[in-house]
């Protein structure tokens, strides 16, 4: 049977201001930019993120605006994402389009990297408003499944950099 995918309706960085879904976090990691950066463009980032199982970038390298991927999580749900931003080696940001369950209207996702003194920062954005009925359970899924999906990517980078220079 063909996988069914519901249009995610694109999204630009206004979401930030008025989602009813947000979060935002940063991180401090020991690596220059340039490592960090390769982390979050590689094709390991579902590997050190709790709740998902596959990345697979859709479109070959280089990567640059107009780049996709799929972000299968668990339940099997996946999302198709469509970069709008690429300032290689410093920030991107996607907007959702598709995915194989209806619960997003509207998902932004940016990611920002920084020299800092001992390292890099790792600063990220997460924007939502979701489709009823889910919008209707928005607390719950936002408590037990959408924020700490976004603290295991955040937190989880400086130990998966660790793991992979032994």
């Amino acid at each position: 049977m063909p996988t069914r995918w519901y249009p995610v309706e694109e999204a630009d960085d206004s979401l930030f201001a008025t989602a009813s879904l947000y979060h935002a976090r940063s991180v401090e990691v020991p690596y220059p930019v340039e490592e960090t950066w390769a982390a979050l463009t590689g094709d390991e980032v579902s590997s050190w993120t709790k709740g998902m199982k596959r990345l697979t970038w859709t479109s070959p390298r280089p990567f640059g605006v107009g780049t996709t991927r799929e972000i299968e999580m668990g339940g099997d749900f996946t999302l198709r994402e469509r970069f709008f931003r690429w300032e290689e080696g410093r920030r991107k940001t996607f907007t959702a389009v598709e995915g194989t369950r209806p619960i997003f209207r509207h998902l932004v996702e940016d990611y920002v990297v920084e020299p800092t003194a001992g390292g890099s920062r790792f600063s990220w954005r997460w924007a939502a408003e979701l489709n009823r009925p889910w919008s209707l359970l928005k607390h719950p899924l936002d408590r037990f499944s959408f924020a700490p999906t976004g603290r295991s990517h955040i937190d989880g980078l400086a130990a998966h950099m660790a793991a992979a220079r032994r």
